[in-house]
C-alpha cells in the first residue's frame, strides 16, 4: 500500500511540475510575442540596434546612443510615449538577425532600404538619401573613380562591409565577387587598406566622412568624383529609414504619421543638418514611401 500512495505521489507531483513548466512556456511565449505597439504602451521602452559608425548609430561620450538614425527615432517616438530608448551595439551584419530573434525592437544605424531587405524587415518611410563612395590611400594610385574602373580591372581589391548594400551596387555594375573582400566593421577594412591588403573600400557615403573625419585616420582620402550603380542612364541613390520587425506593423504605421509630422515642421532636416547633411539632394522627396523603395 505504501508503495502505491509512493507511485502516486510520485506522478502527482511530475503533472504538477510538468503543468507548471507548461504554463511558464506559455507566458514565456506570450511575453515574446508582445507587439512593439502593446510595449510602448505598457513600458514605454524600445531597444534598438546600432553598429557605432558615424554618423548612422554611435556611442556618445555620455553613454547613449546618438547619430541620426537614433535622434530621428527619439524624435519621433517621443510623441508616441517611448520615455527610454536602450541600444545595443553590433556587427553590421548581425542588426537584421538580431531584430528578427527579438533581441532588440528597431534597427536604427543607417540601414537603407533594398527590396531584398524588405522581404525580412518592415521599413519606416525614409528621412534622408545617400550615395556610394569609395575610400582610397592618399592620391588615388590606381584612379578609381567609379564602379566601372573597379570592374575593368580585376586585379583592384576592394573591401566592404557585411550586410551592406554598396556590395549589391558593386556586383550589379560589373564588380566581380572575386574582388570583394567583407569584413565585420570599418576598422577592418581601414587596417586592410592602409596595410596594402586593400586597393579601396566600399561606403555610404555618409559613412565614409565619419571616417575621414577620425584624426587617428591618416593616409587614405575620398576618390572624388565618384560614379556609383548607374541604372537607365541614371546613377541610384539609396534612401534610408529605420527596420522594425515584420509583425509590428501596426507600430510602423503609427510611427510613419509621426514621421511626416516631423518632415514637415523641420525637426527631420534639422537632425540631419547637425551631421553634415543639410543640401536639398539630401532630403527625400514628397510621395516617397517605404513601399515606392521596396517595390510593392
Amino acid at each position: 500500500m505504501q508503495r502505491l500512495i509512493g507511485l502516486f505521489l510520485t506522478a502527482f507531483r511530475r503533472g504538477v511540475c510538468a503543468a507548471v513548466a507548461l504554463s511558464w512556456a506559455f507566458a514565456a511565449s506570450g511575453a515574446s510575442a508582445e507587439s512593439l505597439k502593446d510595449q510602448v504602451a505598457t513600458e514605454g521602452r524600445i531597444t534598438i540596434g546600432i553598429h557605432n559608425v558615424w554618423p548612422w548609430g554611435i556611442v556618445n561620450d555620455h553613454g547613449s546612443a546618438s547619430g541620426i538614425h537614433p535622434d530621428v527615432l527619439k524624435a519621433v517616438t517621443e510623441q508616441l510615449g517611448v520615455k527610454k530608448v536602450e541600444f545595443v551595439v553590433m556587427d553590421f551584419g548581425a542588426l537584421i538577425p538580431s531584430l528578427q530573434a527579438r533581441r532588440i525592437d528597431a534597427v536604427a544605424s543607417g540601414m537603407n532600404i533594398t527590396p531584398p531587405r524588405c522581404q525580412q524587415v518592415t521599413f519606416s518611410d525614409p528621412f534622408m538619401i545617400s550615395g556610394d563612395a569609395v575610400l582610397v590611400r592618399k592620391g588615388n594610385p590606381l584612379n578609381i573613380h567609379s564602379y566601372q574602373d573597379i570592374a575593368q580591372n580585376s586585379r583592384i581589391r576592394v573591401g566592404d562591409m557585411r550586410g551592406a548594400s554598396t556590395t549589391p551596387n558593386a556586383l550589379a555594375a560589373g564588380v566581380s565577387k572575386d574582388q570583394i573582400q567583407l569584413f565585420p566593421d570599418a576598422s577592418a577594412e581601414v587596417a586592410a587598406l592602409l596595410s596594402g591588403r586593400l586597393d579601396a573600400l566600399l561606403f555610404a557615403t555618409g559613412s565614409a566622412l565619419g571616417i575621414l573625419r577620425d584624426p587617428n585616420v591618416k593616409g587614405i582620402e575620398r576618390a572624388m568624383p565618384f560614379q556609383g550603380l548607374v541604372q537607365n542612364g541614371k546613377e541610384q541613390v539609396a534612401y534610408a529609414g529605420i527596420a522594425f520587425r515584420k509583425e509590428d506593423s501596426d507600430f510602423v504605421a503609427l510611427f510613419n504619421k509621426a514621421l511626416a509630422q516631423k518632415k514637415a515642421d523641420g525637426t527631420v532636416a534639422g537632425i540631419l543638418a547637425q551631421y553634415g547633411f543639410s543640401s536639398l539632394k539630401d532630403n527625400v522627396p514628397n510621395g516617397i514611401t517605404a513601399m515606392t523603395v521596396c517595390g510593392d
